[in-house]
C-alpha cells in the first residue's frame, strides 16, 4: 500500500479516536463517533464538489504540496489534463492543415452524413456549386442539388461511376459528381468542373458528325463516277485493278462515315428507352441469315426473354459482334451465339474459336479505330469503331461488355443487361406501361 493511502487511514482514525475520546468524556462516545465521521465526510465531499466545478469550468487543476491522498489524485488528474491539451493542439493543427490542403484543391469536397445531409465542405464547393456555410450547412445535399440523374444517383448507391450533371450555377456549367465512403457515418461527395471538358466533348462530337454528313456527298459522286468507269469495258480491261481497288476503298469510307455518325449519334443520346420491347432472339436470327458467311454458325436462344431498349441500338450490338467474330475466325470454324437469363439479369455472349486477343490489348478494344491487327483490319474492311459502337450503345441501356481471349484459342464477348431492362414477355411490358405497344 502507498504510503499516501497509509498516511489518509491513520489520520482518518485519529480524528475518530479523538471525537470517540471527546465524545467519551462528555458521556456521548457514540455522538462524538459521529461528530467525527461526518466531519471527514463533508470534508472529502467539500474537496470533491470542489474538484467538480474545476473540471467543468475548464481549468487546470491545482497540484498541492504534500503527499496525500488527493495530491496524488490531483497529480493524476493534472497528468491526464496536459496530455489531453497535448493531443487536442496535435488534432486543432491537424484539422488546419487538413482545412487548408482542402481549400487548396481544385475540386468541391463536401462531407456528408448517411442521410446526405451537409457537414462540411472547402471553398472550392462555393465556386463551383454555390454552397454557403450559414446557409446549407445541415441541408440535405439533393435539396441543393435537384438534377434528376443526381437524385437518382443518390437514391440507386451505385457510386462506382461517376456522373455529369449541369451546374446549379447555370451559364452552361457542367460537373463531375463522384460519391466515396469516408468512414462508417460519413461519406465524400467530390465535385470537379468538366465544363471545359464536356465542350471540347460536344465539339468533336459535332465536328466527327458535320464531317461525317459532308463527306458523304463528294463521295457519293466519286462512287458514280467509278461506277461508270467501271461500266466502260475498254477502260476495265486497262484500269481493272485499280478500279476495282478504288471501289473497295470507296465502300470503306462509306461504312466508316456510317459509323461515325452512328457513334456520334449513341453519344449525343446518353439513355435508351424503355418503352420498346425488344425480341433478341430475332434480331439474332435475323442477323445470322443477313450475314453472308463461311462459319459455322451455331445458336442458344431464349425466346421467352425480351429486352427493354431500343431496336437499331441492340440491331448494331448483335451484328457488329458476329461481324467481328467472323472478321476474326478463320472460314469453317465455329462461331456460338446465346442469349439467356443469369441470376442478375439477361447475357448475350458471342464466341468465336479465332486467333484471339492478347491480355494487353483488351482494355483498348472500344477505343475508336483501334485494331488489334491493323494490317488485317484493312484486308477484311474493318474500320476499328464496331466495338466502340458497341460500348455506347451498351451503356445506353445501362448494360456492359466483357471480354475473355486466349492467343489461338478464341474470344468470348457477353454482354450483360440489368435485370430492370428484362421482361419475359411482351405482354407483360405492354401492361407494365397501361397497355402501350410493343415494337419488334
Amino acid at each position: 500500500m502507498p504510503n499516501s493511502f497509509r498516511n489518509a487511514l491513520l489520520s482518518s482514525g485519529f480524528v475518530l479516536l479523538v471525537g470517540l475520546a471527546i465524545g467519551a468524556y462528555f458521556g456521548f462516545a457514540v455522538y462524538g463517533l459521529l461528530i467525527a465521521m461526518s466531519g471527514l465526510f463533508f470534508l472529502q465531499l467539500g474537496r470533491v464538489l470542489r474538484l467538480e466545478k474545476t473540471l467543468h469550468s475548464g481549468r487546470r487543476v491545482a497540484v498541492p504540496d504534500g503527499d496525500g491522498v488527493w495530491a496524488r489524485v490531483l497529480a493524476g488528474i493534472h497528468r491526464q489534463q496536459v496530455r489531453v491539451r497535448k493531443h487536442k493542439g496535435r488534432y486543432r493543427r491537424l484539422m488546419k492543415e487538413v482545412r487548408q490542403s482542402s481549400n487548396s484543391l481544385p475540386d468541391a469536397i463536401v462531407v456528408l452524413n448517411l442521410d446526405h445531409e451537409i457537414q462540411r465542405f472547402n471553398k472550392a464547393a462555393e465556386r463551383i456549386v454555390g454552397l454557403q456555410k450559414r446557409r446549407d450547412r445541415d441541408q440535405r445535399i439533393d435539396n441543393l442539388l435537384r438534377h434528376p440523374d443526381f437524385v437518382a444517383f443518390l437514391r440507386d448507391g451505385k457510386f462506382d461511376v461517376p456522373i455529369i450533371i449541369p451546374s446549379p450555377k447555370g451559364e452552361d456549367c457542367w460537373i463531375s459528381v463522384q460519391l466515396v465512403n469516408s468512414g462508417q457515418d460519413s461519406r465524400l461527395l467530390i465535385l470537379r468542373d468538366v465544363t471545359e471538358r464536356t465542350r471540347l466533348s460536344r465539339m468533336r462530337r459535332d465536328f466527327v458528325a458535320n464531317a461525317s454528313h459532308e463527306l458523304r456527298t463528294p463521295l457519293t459522286v466519286i462512287s458514280g463516277y467509278l461506277e461508270a468507269m467501271e461500266a466502260d469495258s475498254m477502260l476495265r480491261d486497262e484500269w481493272g485493278k485499280p478500279l476495282d481497288e478504288m471501289h473497295t476503298q470507296s465502300q470503306r469510307m462509306r461504312r466508316m462515315l456510317d459509323e461515325l455518325l452512328a457513334l456520334s449519334q449513341l453519344e449525343a443520346n446518353t439513355q435508351a428507352s424503355m418503352e420498346q420491347t425488344v425480341d433478341l432472339a430475332t434480331v439474332v436470327r435475323d442477323a445470322v441469315a443477313m450475314l453472308e458467311t463461311a462459319h459455322t454458325v451455331s445458336i442458344d436462344l431464349d425466346d421467352n426473354l425480351f429486352l427493354l431498349g431500343e431496336y437499331p441500338d441492340i440491331t448494331s450490338v448483335v451484328t457488329n459482334l458476329m461481324s467481328n467474330a467472323m472478321r476474326y475466325s478463320a472460314a469453317g470454324t465455329m462461331i456460338s451465339v446465346s442469349w439467356s437469363m443469369t441470376s442478375d439479369g439477361g447475357a448475350l455472349c458471342v464466341c468465336d474459336e479465332g486467333e484471339g486477343i492478347a491480355e494487353d490489348d483488351i482494355p483498348r478494344l472500344t477505343e475508336r479505330f483501334f485494331r488489334v491487327n491493323r494490317g488485317r483490319g484493312r484486308d477484311t474492311g474493318g474500320v476499328g469503331l464496331g466495338l466502340a459502337i458497341v460500348k455506347h450503345a451498351l451503356a445506353r441501356h445501362d448494360a456492359t461488355l466483357s471480354v475473355e481471349s486466349e492467343l489461338g484459342v478464341g474470344s468470348k464477348f457477353q454482354c450483360h443487361f440489368p435485370m430492370e431492362r428484362i421482361v419475359s414477355s411482351p405482354v407483360a411490358v405492354a401492361e407494365a406501361s397501361g397497355g402501350a405497344s410493343s415494337h419488334f
